[in-house]
């Protein structure tokens, strides 16, 4: 399937870490915010394929998960105010606030 059977290429792979171990002349610290990120990440080894020169770091949690209920209402309250525009990621507009 396209772009599902490049990410499972061995050789690909290979190549990918070897060109990061090249490139990889001074530290370098990577941050995934996401724990879906996260899982990805160790599941599939990744940590330990990249150079000690590359260390990564776990983040705060993907906004939708880690954003406080007052939030959304203040957000949802903003939203009610004439020529207010709210922008925000197409998961955030799933979580209800505390009143809708």
């Amino acid at each position: 399937m396209k772009f599902i059977d490049e990410y499972r290429d061995a050789e690909l792979g290979k190549k990918l870490v070897t060109r990061i171990e090249q490139l990889s002349t001074r530290p370098a610290r990577l941050m995934e915010f996401c724990g879906g990120h996260t899982v990805a990440i160790m599941r599939n080894g990744i940590r330990q394929l990249l150079p000690p020169t590359v260390e990564m770091l776990s983040g705060p949690g993907c906004p939708v998960c880690v954003t406080a209920n007052v939030e959304i209402d203040k957000a949802i309250a903003l939203a009610h105010l004439p020529n207010v525009i709210i922008t925000t990621f197409g998961d955030m507009m799933k979580v209800p606030g505390s009143y809708s």
